[in-house]
């Protein structure tokens, strides 16, 4: 039954009605499982030999299957462990079929061996179904090849033993295929999945297996590194898996740029507008989730040190210790604490506080030894060293860094880069380095850094908003608490595997990611263009080219006069912000307070009070333009409101004190003037007051700005559309009415700053500047105007212009690198299935069983990348060639793309 989700909220109606439904079958379906715990139909003599009297039966074999005695030893001869139930006459009682006289034979595909050796003690077999007592005899002929070991006869089985001399105890493949799926998709830990197979095999305790939990971790980890070797093609390399190199693990990004395999032969000599599309995008952060608890263990070592995204231990180590408490200076206003962070009392008795990496910024992609420990808070030296050893052999000439504290952290990069070991320096006079902030944590960076880091501003960035690396610590966050407490060792064995899970998703996801991308990417850069051509015809192009020259100079050189910035005097809301945070931390010091519990101080509680009310005036606008619209395009609401005037399934009513626009947030200002006085911290009112100030002010400069960008606007439409046709009119009105919403909204914040310096300091000095707004108050500039206004018209219309252009620049500069990337993911899969195809051959020191297998392992995965490639390619030619993007693929994927619908979607 296939269920819909109804836009009129009747969908919990629709389960309901569901459930409800069901719920009369409950009793039949009671007695039905309760059924098969009886004899009920079942037949009285063997259905194998239709002669003995049957008492036995197999719950996984199909149907009711019941048996005699030796038909049912026979018939799970190649199924030892099924699970077996006898008849004693009053119920099914459980027996293992080694009770039966099953035992299993090894070598010889499972026939007689003329020199088998039988232990006593039978083997422990976990399978995803329980644990299981079976006896084994081992081939001690030799026959076939390589099967006199144990161990190997154990895996030619499928079974992977806990011991390499004498097995007791084996893991089947099916049941650590079945524990990686879940631990890699839900972070189950081995802890829950290991009782779970004890309560499949004894849910009463009263017969519980023996334990064998240290065994599942070893062999689970063995298992791990195993499948990453071969995955990585390192058993078809002749010098065996000690030969394999650093990093060579590690999934890598299909769509960043690989020298040798995705890039064209001449990209190193494109000229400078052509040549961004081939710089390396990486964003780098810490992770204070991920500690290492300090359990004295001494020996556990990595069975692949910085073979994939951990990075080498030992080395690592060695270079941290040149370093001690290193010591950085901050200059910027943020209120991040990105390198004092992990010192805190949650981090006593750890030997790691932490993990530092660096991923694609792009598609989040963990970079190949990028992920660094951290020992005392976010040392630059750590991320230094993790993001100088994932650059470790690749080729780049243009190279992106966004960090949240890049401000502060590339002040000294360079002369930090000079005390490493030459293999991970970089020559920065040949590398192109530019250093942003993310999009969401410069907001909470003072203004200085808001335009000279800001990604929307720098050109060549397309639409990256370097969070990415948010995204992936979301993934991994869940399985902090199993490695905090692991050996070091097999808690980097851990994170390797997740982060390689990660990537291969990021992998075969790649084509409906790009293609999501590109068709936000193409009408997101026609609109914007089109706004930004309408702004730049209310100027003379004298003007416009006086603009770009000076964005194409601060572009050059962030030194020069910034476009994006006007001269404003006042002290913005965000200075205050910043200078509370200070004397706070000032205050706490001087009087040796203890950490706080809360992260949030009093100030921040009252910038996130503001911010709530600003949101709180947008969210009541728009809940009344859609009331406004409700009795037009859905008439029942009418009747609905009506018969249920005070709560409704569809909007909630003037009334609702629910709304989230109506909730009182209770800052000082709206309080009575006696808990005003007594109900407050101490000195909680005058933060107000200064945040309130500042408030006001920011909001009378964005208001003039509005007022002056809606008079260009208006002037424009008025010149150059009126009477040219109802569509750019129709666009024209649009523009004008969602500017006119945003300076109403301006106006409301200005509004309630004033009302709130009102209350909490009424005779203040602030009365005398900052005047009662009044709604004829609110008007543009007048061509009566003084000089000075025209300058200031002048400067805030070019901010808005400039910002408008980096908009249109920024998604014109996405459409060209998706469709980059996309070429590139093409040409790297195509280049890796081509890889896989050279592997095949290159055993020939090893058995022919073994090459053999070697050989069909190279073709499945040769096949598998070049089955992604034509899938893709299949994905994104419709829309490429509906925008008419040139299309730069190897033939032989056109061709497909040309012949085969996307995915998805039934050919014509």
């Amino acid at each position: 039954m296939y269920l819909s989700v109804i836009g009129d909220g009747t969908l919990l109606n629709h389960i309901q009605n569901i459930y409800e439904d069901w719920l009369p079958f409950r009793d039949t379906h009671v007695h039905e499982l309760a059924r098969h715990d009886g004899w009920a139909d079942l037949s009285d003599v063997c259905i194998r030999c239709s002669d003995a009297a049957s008492a036995y039966k197999c719950d996984e074999c199909y149907g009711p299957a019941v048996y005699c005695r030796a038909c049912v030893v026979e018939a799970h001869a190649r199924l030892p462990l099924h699970r077996i139930k006898h008849w004693n006459g009053s119920f099914w009682q459980p027996i293992v079929l080694i009770t039966l006289g099953l035992w299993v034979q090894l070598g010889h595909n499972s026939a007689a061996c003329p020199m088998p050796v039988t232990f006593e003690t039978p083997l422990i077999v976990y399978h995803t179904n329980g644990a299981h007592f079976v006896k084994v005899s081992f081939c001690q002929c030799g026959e076939p090849a390589g099967g006199y070991l144990y161990p190997n006869q154990l895996l030619r089985l499928s079974w992977f033993p806990a011991s390499l001399t004498r097995p007791k105890t084996v893991f089947t493949f099916a049941v650590l295929k079945h524990f990686h799926h879940l631990t890699l998709q839900g972070k189950t830990t081995a802890y829950n999945f290991y009782n779970s197979l004890v309560h499949e095999t004894d849910n009463t305790g009263t017969k519980p297996p023996p334990k064998h939990y240290d065994e599942f971790l070893k062999v689970m980890r063995w298992w791990r590194h195993i499948k990453m070797l071969k995955r990585a093609g390192q058993g078809h390399d002749p010098e065996g898996v000690a030969a394999t190199k650093p990093g060579s693990l590690a999934v890598e990004c299909p769509a960043r740029p690989h020298d040798g395999r995705n890039l064209p032969e001449d990209w190193r000599s494109a000229p400078e507008g052509t040549a961004w599309i081939y710089s390396l995008y990486l964003a780098m952060d810490a992770n204070f989730r991920l500690k290492l608890r300090d359990r004295h263990i001494k020996n556990d070592p990595e069975l692949g040190p910085g073979w994939a995204y951990c990075v080498d231990e030992k080395p690592y180590q060695e270079e941290m210790e040149k370093y001690g408490d290193q010591v950085e200076i901050s200059n910027c206003q943020s209120n991040l604490h990105a390198v004092d962070h992990a010192n805190t009392r949650f981090t006593k008795n750890c030997i790691a506080n932490g993990v530092g990496n660096v991923v694609c910024a792009h598609h989040t992609f963990v970079g190949k030894t990028s992920a660094a420990d951290l020992k005392k808070g976010e040392k630059y030296c750590s991320m230094d060293y993790a993001l100088l050893s994932t650059l470790i052999g690749v080729t780049i000439a243009m190279l992106v860094v966004s960090y949240d504290v890049a401000c502060q952290w590339s002040v000294n990069f360079a002369n930090h880069l000079a005390v490493f070991p030459a293999a991970m320096q970089i020559d920065l006079s040949e590398v192109w380095l530019t250093t942003v902030i993310p999009k969401f944590h410069i907001l909470r960076h003072g203004t200085k850094c808001q335009s000279a880091w800001s990604l929307n501003f720098c050109r060549w960035m397309a639409r990256t908003d370097g969070e990415g690396v948010e995204w992936e610590w979301s993934h991994i966050n869940p399985v902090a608490l199993s490695t905090k407490v692991m050996g070091p060792g097999s808690r980097h064995d851990t994170l390797d595997d997740h982060w390689g899970a990660w990537n291969w998703r990021k992998v075969v996801s790649m084509g409906r990611h790009l293609c999501s991308k590109l068709k936000e990417a193409l009408p997101a850069s026609k609109k914007h263009r089109a706004l930004l051509n309408a702004l730049s015809a209310t100027f003379s192009s004298q003007t416009i080219a006086e603009w770009t020259k000076m964005v194409d100079d601060w572009q050059e050189d962030v030194s020069a006069p910034n476009p994006f910035e006007e001269t404003v005097l006042e002290t913005t809301q965000q200075d205050v912000e910043s200078e509370l945070l200070v004397e706070e931390r000032a205050e706490a010091q001087s009087n040796n307070d203890p950490p706080s519990v809360h992260a949030t101080t009093a100030s921040m509680f009252l910038s996130m009070g503001l911010d709530l009310e600003d949101q709180q005036r947008a969210t009541s606008s728009k809940a009344k333009q859609l009331k406004r619209g409700q009795g037009l395009y859905v008439e029942g609401i009418i009747q609905l409101c009506q018969t249920n005037p005070t709560r409704t399934n569809a909007m909630p009513t003037d009334q609702d004190a629910e709304k989230p626009e109506a909730i009182k947030l209770w800052l000082p200002s709206s309080l009575p003037v006696g808990l005003r006085t007594t109900g407050c911290i101490s000195g909680l009112v005058d933060k107000e007051y200064r945040l309130r100030l500042a408030e006001a002010n920011n909001a009378l400069v964005a208001l003039r700005r509005q007022l002056r960008i809606t008079s260009g606007v208006f002037n424009y439409k008025k010149t150059h559309v009126s009477g040219t046709g109802q569509r750019a009119n129709t666009r024209a009105r649009a523009l004008l009415s969602q500017l006119t919403t945003k300076t109403r909204l301006i106006a409301d914040r200005y509004r309630a700053a004033r009302n709130a310096l009102s209350v909490v300091d009424p005779n203040g000095n602030w009365q005398h500047r900052l005047l009662p707004l009044r709604s004829e108050d609110i008007r543009g500039p007048m061509m009566t105007d003084d000089d000075g206004d025209e300058f200031e018209v002048a400067e805030g219309m070019r901010v808005e212009w400039a910002k408008t252009h980096a908009r249109a620049s920024r998604w014109e500069e996405e459409v060209l690198l998706v469709r980059e990337e996309m070429r590139r993911v093409i040409m790297f899969l195509d280049w890796k299935a081509t890889w896989w195809d050279l592997q095949r051959p290159r055993r020939s020191d090893v058995r022919d069983d073994i090459k053999a297998g070697l050989t069909a392992y190279a073709a499945r995965q040769a096949c598998i990348m070049q089955n992604l490639a034509e899938t893709f390619a299949a994905l994104w030619y419709p829309i490429l060639t509906a925008a008419n993007l040139p299309i730069k693929w190897p033939a032989h994927y056109i061709s497909y793309a040309q012949t085969h619908p996307p995915p998805g979607r039934a050919p014509r």
